[in-house]
């Protein structure tokens, strides 16, 4: 992840970026992304209701599907990963080609932005593609450092609430740089119905004491989760604002996060190296599920 640098501002995390710039601008942004994220969802709803029947692939539709992204995409974390992008047979585009009775062509890339999306995995779309599905967006804001940085066992809330600033302040990039991928996706392929999947929310605090995390984790965990809510309301507006429909995910993944009797997400320290990542179980039943109504 490159670090942004914040010229002529505090750094994130000092106590002026804070509770000035930082914080300040984290409710007010966050109450507006939050209020358009709501109508999204009334939006997409309505998306996925009436107007599905219309959509729903018969027999006699060709369907030519594809899938681009990040890991999230790449089905990293689902097990049997091969390749240098991690992708793996148990991702959520295995599931939706099953359902739709179709191959799938999955050029997704663990580690990519929205920029390495537009750079190096559009060109790879064939032209008659009907269907493309995809995450992108976390790699732009240096997520994985964020999640390091508020469950590190010596992490503090201010290193915490740092690492969260400045993921927050680079969300402020995606609507240019989400716009700019759609818009190559849509010139590439203009006969694609392209459908733009969100992130789910990573913890289950209220279980966390019990596993021996701290009280600084747990409260890290709180406010990484509101990130991502953020970040959801984000790629959201910026979707729908191009027309292209956005699915939110995290309301199935609610339960299954880390730590949970029945965890959809890989732990750290487990098995599998893809911590914070989607399992077999999490692809199945939390993307391609959320993406069924869409099909």
């Amino acid at each position: 992840m490159k670090k942004h640098v914040l010229a002529s501002l505090c750094p994130p995390g000092s106590a002026a970026y804070l509770q000035g710039m930082g914080i300040h601008n984290f409710k007010g942004f966050a109450a507006r992304a939050g209020a358009v994220a709501l109508l999204s969802i009334g939006m997409i709803a309505g998306f996925a209701g009436a107007p599905a029947m219309a959509q729903t692939h018969t027999s006699s539709t060709t369907v030519s599907y594809t899938v681009l992204g990040d890991s999230y995409s790449a089905g990293s974390g689902g097990g049997e990963e091969f390749g240098g992008c991690g992708q793996s047979p148990h991702g959520y585009g295995t599931w939706v080609a099953a359902q739709i009775g179709t191959p799938v062509s999955n050029l997704a890339c663990a580690g990519f932005t929205t920029e390495q999306v537009r750079t190096l995995e559009v060109p790879l779309l064939a032209p008659n593609t009907t269907l493309i599905t995809l995450t992108a967006g976390g790699n732009d804001i240096g997520w994985t450092a964020a999640i390091a940085a508020c469950l590190a066992p010596t992490s503090t809330e201010a290193i915490c609430k740092s690492a969260v600033a400045n993921s927050i302040y680079l969300m402020k990039s995606l609507p240019k740089s989400v716009a700019s991928m759609i818009k190559a996706i849509k010139a590439k392929a203009p006969g694609a119905r392209v459908l733009y999947l969100g992130y789910p929310r990573l913890f289950e605090p209220q279980n966390m004491a019990a596993l021996g995390y701290t009280p600084t984790q747990i409260s890290g965990t709180k406010t990484l989760n509101a990130a991502a809510d953020l970040l959801n309301g984000v790629l959201a507006i910026s979707a729908l604002s191009n027309r292209t429909a956005f699915v939110p995910v995290a309301y199935l993944f609610r339960g299954h996060g880390v730590p949970s009797a029945s965890p959809w997400l890989n732990y750290p320290g487990g098995p599998n190296p893809f911590a914070f990542h989607p399992n077999a179980a999490g692809y199945q039943y939390g993307y391609a599920a959320a993406l069924r109504p869409f099909l």
